[in-house]
């Protein structure tokens, strides 16, 4: 299975761009199975593999997509449980900045769990930074905007960072922070290059 390629390219500690070759040579269905393929453990050794990999707003939201336009992300985490799961993203008015938010199963629980991303500079890392939500909803059939901080979203995406890393063109992997804490949760995403309206 290509999973088990990728995992023991990761294994064997390949540099992060033959894994990037591997990924960018497969097609979108075998790429999305490759990725969420992966043990969870795999995903942490990945994060490591690709340090220095740096990325900006276009990695989530390619400059040819149409403003307005949502682009979906799917993902999968370290998690033992809910492992896949769904990010969407849009570009904001001005082109600076993305919004985004958290497609799944339990969002009628946890909240959609808003984000915001900014052009980080030429020596930062990329963060998608659940402090910063939209003030109103950014693109129609969308859920409606709640604090991250509010219960019970907070347990979920409270005072949340995910510092990312690229991968190869479609794949990104990140790793979360807590109140200023890094901890032992990463995730993938890989891009599927199909913009969406809102409620699909």
């Amino acid at each position: 299975m290509s999973g088990n390629k990728l995992a023991m390219l990761i294994g064997q500690g390949a540099s992060s761009d033959d894994i990037a070759v591997f990924l960018d040579g497969q097609d979108r269905s075998s790429r999305l199975a490759t990725v969420r393929g992966l043990p969870g453990r795999c995903l942490g050794q990945l994060y490591d593999l690709v340090e220095g990999a740096t990325m900006d707003l276009d990695h989530f939201v390619p400059t040819q997509v149409g403003e307005g336009a949502a682009v979906r992300h799917l993902g999968v985490n370290s998690l033992p449980l809910f492992r896949q799961f769904e990010k969407r993203f849009v570009r904001a008015s001005g082109g600076d900045q993305l919004w985004g938010y958290n497609h799944q199963a339990m969002g009628w629980l946890t909240g959609p769990g808003y984000f915001g991303i900014r052009q980080p500079a030429a020596s930062e890392a990329l963060c998608i930074d659940y402090h910063s939500v939209p003030a109103a909803t950014p693109v129609e059939g969308w859920p409606r905007v709640r604090s991250n901080e509010r219960f019970p979203d907070r347990l979920v995406y409270g005072f949340m960072r995910d510092h990312m890393r690229r991968v190869s063109q479609h794949v990104s992997i990140g790793q979360a922070e807590k109140k200023g804490s890094l901890m032992d949760t990463w995730f993938a995403l890989v891009r599927i290059d199909t913009p969406t309206g809102g409620g699909e």
